[in-house]
C-alpha cells in the first residue's frame, strides 16, 4: 500500500492509494488566494483528484505566491530539486513566470493551465471563456426582461485578461438578445472589486447593485470573493426581495457554483440563487495533460484550446434552478449554445 500525500505547504492530507511502486510526483503551483476560492482553482482540484481513482501520483502543491517574483522563485526550486515528472501550474498571471523557468530547464516537464508558454518541453491548454460567457449574458438578458430590466456585472482585477475576456463575452451575449428580442435590457456600469478575495468589499458591491441600483440579475467572475457575494445575497434576500417574492440571482464563473446559491451551499437541494456558471473545464485539461504524461506521451510543444463545440468551456444546465427558470428561456439559451459551437456566432474575447 503506497500513501499519496497531498501536500499544501506544509500541511499535508492523506489519500490512500494500492500501487506495487511508488508513484510519480507532481507539483502544482497556483497564485494566491489558491485552493478554496471556490471556484477557479477549486475547477481544477477536481480534475487532480479523480485521477487518484485511475494511477497513482503524488501531488505537491506550495506555498501559494502571491508576486510573479514569487512564483519565478517556487517554480525554479521545483525545477531545481529534479524531484517531478511534471510541473503544472494554473492560471494566466503565472504565463511569464512559466515561461522563465521552463526556459531555464529545458529538460523539466511543465503544463500551463488556461496560458500559453512556448517550448517543447511545456504543454499548454487555453479556454475560450468568452463563448460560454456570451450564453450566459442571453440568459441574463432573457431572465432580466421579465424583472426589471436591469442587468449588472462585477469583476474581480480588472487587469485579469481572462476576467475580461468573459465580461465582453457576457456584455456580448446581453446585446445580442436584448436586440433581438427588443427587450429593453440596460447594463448598469461594470464593478472591480479589486482583489481575487475581498468578502467585505464583494457582499457591499452586491448588495448595492441590488438594492440602490435595482438589477435583476449579475454576472460575477470574482474568484474567492463569492464568499461576499453570497453574503450581499443573504442581506438582499432579507431585506427588499422576501417581500417582492424575487430572488437575487448571480451567474457565477470560473468553476461550476451553482449550488453555492442553495439555502444551504452544503446540501444539493434547491432552489438557488445562481441558476447558471461559466465554466472553463480546467480539471478536464490538468486530468488529461497529467494521464497522458504517466503514460509516457507528454504532449510537449501541444497547445489545447477548450471550446464549447468540444466541451472545455461550458454553462451549467440548470440543476437547482429548473423549477423557476422558464423552458422557453432554456431552450433559447441552448440554442444560441449551438449556435456559438458550430461557429455560426463569432464571440469575442
Amino acid at each position: 500500500m503506497i500513501i499519496v500525500v497531498v501536500v499544501f505547504g506544509s500541511v499535508g492530507g492523506i489519500l490512500y492509494v494500492t500501487s506495487p511502486y511508488e508513484p510519480s510526483r507532481i507539483a502544482v503551483v497556483v497564485m494566491d488566494p489558491g485552493f478554496g476560492d471556490l471556484s477557479y482553482a477549486d475547477q481544477l482540484y477536481t480534475g487532480l483528484t479523480r485521477l487518484l481513482s485511475y494511477i497513482s501520483v503524488q501531488y505537491y502543491i506550495p506555498s501559494y505566491p502571491k508576486t510573479q517574483t514569487e512564483a519565478v522563485t517556487t517554480l525554479r526550486e521545483l525545477a531545481q530539486s529534479g524531484r517531478y515528472s511534471l510541473i503544472l501550474a494554473m492560471g494566466r498571471d503565472l504565463v511569464p513566470s512559466v515561461q522563465t523557468v521552463a526556459d531555464e530547464f529545458p529538460e523539466q516537464k511543465f503544463a500551463m493551465i488556461d496560458g500559453y508558454v512556448s517550448g517543447n518541453n511545456v504543454v499548454s491548454a487555453t479556454f475560450k471563456v468568452e463563448q460560454a460567457a456570451f450564453v450566459a449574458g442571453v440568459f441574463a438578458a432573457l431572465m432580466a426582461a421579465n424583472i426589471t430590466q436591469k442587468v449588472g456585472i462585477i469583476g474581480s482585477v480588472q487587469s485579469d485578461t481572462g476576467v475580461q475576456a468573459m465580461i465582453s463575452g457576457f456584455i456580448q451575449g446581453v446585446t445580442t438578445a436584448n436586440e433581438t428580442y427588443d427587450l429593453g435590457v440596460t447594463l448598469l456600469d461594470t464593478v472591480y472589486i479589486g482583489s481575487y478575495n475581498n468578502t467585505e468589499l464583494a457582499a457591499q458591491y452586491t448588495t448595492t447593485m441590488f438594492l440602490s441600483q435595482d438589477a435583476s440579475i449579475i454576472f460575477a467572475p470574482v474568484r474567492a470573493s463569492m464568499l461576499g457575494v453570497r453574503q450581499g445575497m443573504e442581506v438582499v434576500n432579507k431585506t427588499m426581495f422576501a417581500s417582492l417574492n424575487r430572488m437575487p440571482l448571480v451567474i457565477a464563473a470560473e468553476g461550476d457554483q451553482d449550488y453555492y446559491g442553495n439555502p444551504n451551499p452544503h446540501v444539493a437541494i434547491g432552489p438557488s440563487w445562481i441558476p447558471m456558471s461559466v465554466v472553463p473545464r480546467t480539471d478536464l485539461a490538468a486530468f488529461r495533460i497529467i494521464n497522458a504524461t504517466m503514460w509516457n506521451n507528454f504532449p510537449g510543444g501541444q497547445t489545447f484550446e477548450y471550446d464549447l463545440a468540444n466541451g472545455g468551456v461550458n454553462v451549467t444546465n440548470f440543476t437547482f434552478s429548473s423549477t423557476y427558470v422558464p423552458l422557453s428561456i432554456q431552450r433559447r439559451v441552448w440554442e444560441y449554445a449551438a449556435a456559438v459551437a458550430e461557429g455560426t456566432i463569432t464571440v469575442e474575447p
